[in-house]
């Protein structure tokens, strides 16, 4: 069942995160208005991506929804699993037509610094997905006991009522803060959908090289064996905690320095920066000591095979290890595209994915390094593009 879920989160999450990450765009524009006093236009760029982009969540939705066995199969899932895999996805995917108004209502509150709601519904979502998964998975309180199809319903309802608080948020509660209640024809305006494409696409494609080359290597791990997709799994989900704790961080510079520029303060911005860099050091720097010190004691929270826990430790501090490299490159990512500059990021994972594919590929079929080499691929891919991009931020921005 971990193997099944793990292996279908992957493509459904890479699809997810391209999707979300073309918001950047609404985030740059939003904070650099907010930052010059401009509060009065950013509803109009609310509106718009919030229409359009919906399409295009939707229409992503309809192939997803209809071609799921063939995307899974694509990525040589164990047929022993494929069908919980397809199962799972099936109902997770019933949020994707929303996520248009939920991104581009985040990337509203992003832009502006106002960021408590955005965790409010994050713990909403958590809380709800953990209970309700709990009481889905396993049959309790009387219910059926739905194992996978039970953690995917767990994880729409969260979904959906975590988009709810931010909706109630900010188009009712705070109505006549952001004025996004009312709709009118001269306010949804095509051309500023594409002025946030115009800088948010090359983020959703650099998302997309970067889960596609993720994805290279989640095809290399289940022809391995679902034994391995675990452990994948298991270290993976430990990995996304610490992360959304840096990228969080990392985020919230994206906002300050597009606020700092759009009010003349680049000295500003730069501390902002340096700042972040030393703060996320510290966060996967405390989460490596703990993965390495006590790699079998957190698995166990999540898993009680024994061999799967033996098997998965090593990997857990390989894990610590890859972060600090990853924090810089994406505290560096965010403080590039804060500049307007979402295409240098794009150029670079183009060149990572190619890096990652082929080294996997090397380390797997030619040194025969199996699961060992996916860890050490990542952390070389990271490791090179955090240095590129660091000296890249500071050649160009740092001076300025």
């Amino acid at each position: 069942y971990v193997s099944a879920a793990g292996a279908a989160q992957m493509p459904y999450l890479a699809t997810m995160d391209s999707l979300v990450a073309v918001s950047t765009g609404l985030i740059i524009i939003v904070s650099k208005l907010y930052g010059a006093g401009k509060k009065e236009k950013i509803s109009a760029y609310v509106k718009s991506m919030s229409i359009y982009h919906t399409i295009v969540t939707t229409a992503v939705f309809v192939l997803w929804f209809c071609f799921t066995p063939a995307i899974l199969d694509f990525f040589q899932i164990d047929h022993e699993i494929i069908r919980y895999s397809i199962s799972y996805v099936r109902i997770c995917i019933l949020y994707m037509p929303l996520i248009g108004i939920d991104c581009a209502l985040q990337a509203m509150l992003q832009g502006m610094g106002e960021t408590k709601p955005i965790m409010y519904a994050g713990i909403l979502k958590v809380g709800l997905n953990i209970l309700i998964s709990w009481l889905l998975i396993f049959g309790k309180l009387g219910l059926p006991a739905l194992h996978v199809a039970g953690a995917a319903i767990g994880t729409l309802i969260a979904n959906l009522l975590s988009f709810l608080f931010i909706f109630i948020y900010c188009v009712i509660y705070k109505r006549n803060t952001y004025h996004l209640h009312r709709f009118s024809n001269e306010k949804i305006q095509g051309k500023l959908y594409r002025e946030i494409v115009r800088l948010g696409v090359p983020v959703g494609l650099e998302y997309l090289l970067w889960n596609g080359s993720n994805l290279i290597l989640i095809r290399f791990i289940n022809s391995f064996s679902y034994q391995d997709m675990a452990i994948y799994t298991l270290t993976f989900g430990f990995q996304c905690i610490i992360y959304v704790i840096f990228s969080g961080t990392s985020k919230a510079t994206l906002s300050l320095i597009g606020q700092s520029i759009g009010a003349g303060e680049h000295k500003q911005a730069n501390r902002f920066f340096y700042t972040t860099i030393l703060i996320n050091f510290v966060i996967v720097g405390i989460a490596a000591v703990c993965f390495t010190a006590f790699p079998k004691q957190l698995l166990r929270i999540f898993s009680n095979d024994h061999e799967l826990i033996s098997q998965a430790a090593f990997f857990l501090i390989c894990i610590g290890f890859i972060m600090i490299p990853q924090s810089v490159n994406v505290i560096c990512g965010n403080a590039i595209r804060a500049n307007d500059d979402t295409k240098w990021m794009l150029f670079s994972q183009i060149f990572g994915s190619t890096f990652v594919i082929s080294i996997s590929y090397f380390l797997i079929k030619g040194l025969h390094m199996q699961m060992l080499a996916i860890y050490i691929t990542l952390f070389l891919d990271e490791t090179l593009r955090g240095t590129i991009n660091f000296f890249y931020y500071q050649r160009k921005y740092s001076k300025i």
